[in-house]
């Protein structure tokens, strides 16, 4: 043997080591544990990474593009079953055309999870890529209003919330599976019903079973133009509160009724006093019904709650309040039966949260982009059911762009490549 170096056990797993092997010219007579060597791996390893997230990105471009409009020309409604095979069929195809393995996780009570991994072997503990595929719109939304890129801009149902982010959720472990990435086992879920707010299934708590362990989580809901990174967002839920009370003429025997209707005005009343939007907390009773007649004391009242809340602490305070007062009826001999129809976690900000975003600006700074900074908004996202389970989490690493929900939704295609190199980065200097 001409020479050996001498490293460390745990440097066998980095992309230094690895580098190394293939520069062993470059390196049999440097002292293995000197500044030059250092120097030199460090270098190598920038080259490496800016050839893993420049070139072999571009080598993604076009198929990201292409695959970000055919998807958008594949309609997707949370709540037609057909529109949910199709879409998990073509996306299926995709990856084993690159050579992964998609598995649908499949429930009686919910849409499927789809699911591919990279490492899944690795002893150490496991990244989660998250996103979803359904959008808010009717089937046959694409045919009149298909996928197009014209120039920078995408249009088309999804364009912006969020089929290129998960296009992007899907390149990043491509890119990642090219480069021989080996520290961490990488997970992808994507997920059916996000749109509907998982309503009446356990969607939640398969991406939780899904993400068990996990030490980061990397979620490609869409981005403003503003090269903002979501760290913490609102949670909700739905509530739906039904009141019976006593029907009576309310001319002949007022006395024996019993309003349902008051009652519930009551309870808006009462929770009024729940709403805090300086700290973020929100009850807004968005649909009222009730009585059967003018002159007829109401047996029956309903009301749906939209329940708004910045940390899972505020949520379930919120939540424990309005089953509370619905115990406690103002009205004697009414009875008010509350039952959350859906909620999604907060993105609450963990500890881990700021030292994740300062890895991604570094990242950033690597490979020449704009640095991205940090921020909070309102509306929810399945990040919430990660941070829920103590895993730091970014969100907003998707397509820039705006009108998310609307005719007018769009993706600006050159920060799909950006961004998904970004994470991609990340990932590969995470320890």
């Amino acid at each position: 043997m001409s020479g050996f170096g001498v490293t460390t056990k745990r440097a066998f797993s980095l992309t230094e080591y690895n580098l190394a092997r293939i520069s062993y010219r470059d390196t049999a007579k440097l002292n293995a544990y000197s500044n030059a060597y250092t120097k030199l791996m460090n270098k190598r390893q920038a080259t490496l990474l800016k050839d893993l997230n420049q070139h072999r990105a571009a080598k993604y471009q076009a198929a990201k593009a292409s695959l970000s409009t055919a998807l958008i020309n594949q309609d997707i409604n949370a709540l037609d079953a057909a529109s949910v095979d199709a879409t998990l069929t073509l996306v299926e195809d995709f990856l084993t055309s690159h050579g992964l393995t998609a598995v649908r996780k499949q429930s009686t009570t919910a849409n499927p999870v789809l699911v591919a991994d990279l490492n899944e072997t690795a002893p150490s503990a496991p990244l989660i890529l998250l996103g979803h595929l359904d959008t808010v719109f009717p089937v046959g939304t694409a045919k009149p209003r298909p996928g197009v890129i014209d120039g920078e801009r995408l249009t088309g149902p999804g364009s912006n919330d969020m089929k290129p982010g998960a296009v992007m959720a899907i390149a990043t472990l491509l890119a990642l599976k090219e480069a021989n990435y080996q520290a961490h086992p990488v997970r992808l879920i994507l997920v059916t019903d996000e749109e509907i707010l998982h309503k009446n299934a356990p969607t939640k708590e398969t991406i939780a079973r899904l993400s068990k362990g996990a030490v980061a989580g990397f979620n490609f809901e869409s981005a403003d133009p503003d090269n903002g990174v979501v760290t913490g967002r609102k949670g909700g839920a739905i509530v739906d509160l039904t009141v019976t009370g006593i029907a009576t003429h309310s001319g002949k025997e007022p006395e024996k009724g019993r309003s349902a209707v008051l009652e519930l005005a009551h309870q808006i009343i009462k929770a009024e006093a729940l709403t805090d939007q300086a700290a973020g907390k929100l009850v807004n009773y968005g649909l009222v019904s009730g009585g059967t007649s003018e002159n007829i004391i109401p047996d029956h009242a309903h009301t749906g709650i939209a329940v708004r809340f910045t940390t899972k602490q505020q949520g379930d305070e919120l939540l424990a309040a309005l089953q509370e007062q619905a115990a406690h009826p103002t009205v004697a001999g009414t009875t008010v039966e509350m039952k959350v129809a859906t909620k999604i976690d907060s993105m609450d900000t963990l500890p881990g949260t700021a030292a994740l975003l300062e890895k991604l600006q570094a990242s950033a700074r690597l490979l020449h982009q704009p640095v991205p900074h940090g921020k909070q908004t309102g509306g929810a996202s399945d990040a919430g059911v990660l941070t829920a389970h103590n895993i730091p989490t970014l969100c907003g690493l998707g397509i820039m762009g705006g009108g998310a929900h609307t005719a007018h939704e769009y993706g600006l295609v050159s920060s799909m490549f950006d961004r998904a190199a970004l994470v991609a980065t990340t990932i590969a200097h995470l320890d």
